[in-house]
C-alpha cells in the first residue's frame, strides 16, 4: 500500500481499517478530507469517515510527503520519512510513551515516498510553540519522555538498527554541510538574530565537530524533535492526557538530548529557570521507576548542560533546510533565542572546556 491521500478511496480504507477499532469491520462509505497542522516536512490530513449502518463519522489521520522540492529533498537526504515509518513499525510497540496507534504504513526506498494511517487525537487542546509550555504541561511531557527512554536503555536493540544505519550514513554529510548552514543562517536572518543567539551560533561554528561526536554514556531511543508542536495534549476529547507525534528524527543517543531540547526551546526562560531542577527530578524519578538504575542525577544534570546547545544546532539547520514560512521563521528564531539564553544561564560553554 503506497498512495497519496487523494488515492485513499472508500474501498481502500475499508480494507486498511477492516480489523481496526476505528471501523470494527464496517465498510467505509464516505470520506471528508481536511488538512491539519502546519508541517514543513510532511503533511497531515484528518479523514472523517462515514461507515455503513452508522450515524456520524469516525476519524483517522493520514500523513504523507510534502510536494515542496526543498522539503522533499531534505526529507529524502536525511531519511526522515523512512525513520518515521520504521518507528511505528518497529519501536512504538516496545516503549512506554503514548503515540497514535498506526493502522497502516508504507515506505518506498526507491522514491522515498511514504504513507501512514494513524489514530486521530482530535479533538485536542491547542498548544503553540511560540507561546511555550506551562509548568504542568512540561511536567507531563518529561514524564512521558522517560517512558520513551527507559524501555530501550543501554541495550542493543534490533528495532533501532535502522536508526544506527541512518546515523552512520549522515555523519559525513553533517560534517560537510553544517558550518555553511550556520554562516548562511546568520546571513539570511541578519539583524533578526539577537545578540545572545549570534554569540552562541558564532561560538559553535568551529566546535560543531565536537557536538556531532556526541557525549557518550548510556544510549537509548530518541525522538530528536521533542517540543511543543509535536505534543498533543488532552487528545480524543481529554481522554488521552498527552500523545507524541512526528517521529521523523528518531535516533539512538543520550537521553539528555531530548530533555534539553524540550526544556530549553519549549519553555519561556522564566518558566524554565523556575522549574528546571524540579522537571529534571521528575524525569529522573520516572526513569528510576521504569527500571533505570545505572544513571545518577548528577550525571543527568551534567549531560543536560552539555546538550543545552541541541536546540541551536537543530533549529539553525532546520531553518535552512525546509520550505520557508512566516510562522516557521518566527518559530525558529524564538526557539533559538530561548536555547541561547539557556546556554548562558547554564554556563554550558564551560562544560565543553572543562
Amino acid at each position: 500500500m503506497l498512495c497519496t491521500v487523494e488515492d485513499l478511496d472508500a474501498v481502500t480504507l475499508t480494507e486498511l481499517l477492516r480489523h481496526s477499532p476505528v471501523t470494527n469491520g464496517a465498510d467505509v462509505v464516505s470520506i471528508e478530507r481536511r488538512r491539519v497542522g502546519e508541517g514543513q516536512v510532511a503533511a497531515c490530513w484528518q479523514l472523517d469517515l462515514g461507515l455503513a449502518g452508522r450515524d456520524g463519522t469516525v476519524g483517522v489521520v493520514v500523513k504523507g510527503p510534502l510536494t515542496d522540492p526543498t522539503s522533499l529533498a531534505t526529507a529524502n537526504a536525511l531519511h526522515l520519512y523512512e525513520r518515521e515509518v520504521r518507528f511505528y513499525e518497529l519501536v512504538a510497540p516496545d516503549v512506554a510513551i503514548r503515540t497514535p496507534t498506526c493502522f497502516a504504513s508504507s515506505f518506498d526506498a526507491t522514491t522515498g515516498m511514504f504513507l501512514l494511517v494513524l489514530e486521530s487525537m482530535l479533538p485536542a487542546a491547542v498548544s503553540d510553540q511560540l507561546v511555550g509550555l506551562s509548568a504542568p504541561l512540561a511536567t507531563l511531557a518529561v514524564t512521558e519522555l522517560a517512558g520513551l527512554h527507559a524501555p530501550m536503555w543501554g541495550e542493543p536493540s534490533q528495532a533501532l538498527s535502522f536508526a544506527d544505519g541512518v546515523a552512520d550514513s549522515l555523519r559525513p554529510l553533517y560534517d560537510e554541510l553544517l558550518p555553511g548552514l550556520f554562516t548562511g543562517f546568520l546571513d539570511r536572518y541578519g539583524d533578526q538574530v539577537t545578540s545572545s543567539s549570534r554569540s552562541v551560533i558564532e561560538w559553535l561554528i568551529p566546535r560543531l565537530g565536537t557536538y556531532l561526536a556526541g557525549r557518550g554514556g548510556p544510549q537509548t531511543v530518541l525522538h530528536g524533535d521533542f517540543r511543543t508542536d509535536n505534543l498533543i495534549f488532552d487528545g480524543r476529547g481529554g481522554t488521552v492526557p498527552m500523545a507524541t507525534v512526528d517521529w521523523q528524527t528518531v535516533a539512538r543517543g543520550c537521553c539528555a538530548l531530548d530533555l534539553a531540547y524540550l526544556l530549553t526551546t519549549s519553555l519561556e526562560p522564566e518558566v524554565r529557570r523556575d522549574r528546571e531542577r524540579e522537571l529534571l527530578a521528575t524525569y529522573y524519578d520516572r526513569l528510576r521507576t521504569l527500571g533505570v538504575d545505572d544513571y545518577t542525577a548528577t550525571t543527568l544534570f551534567d549531560d543536560y548542560v552539555w546538550h543545552a546547545f541541541q536546540g541551536v544546532v537543530m533549529l539553525v539547520c532546520s531553518a535552512m533546510l525546509v520550505v520557508r514560512t512566516e510562522r516557521g521563521d518566527a518559530m525558529f528564531l524564538t526557539m533559538i533565542e530561548r536555547g541561547s539564553v539557556a546556554v548562558d544561564d547554564l554556563d554550558a560553554r564551560a562544560s565543553w572546556e572543562s
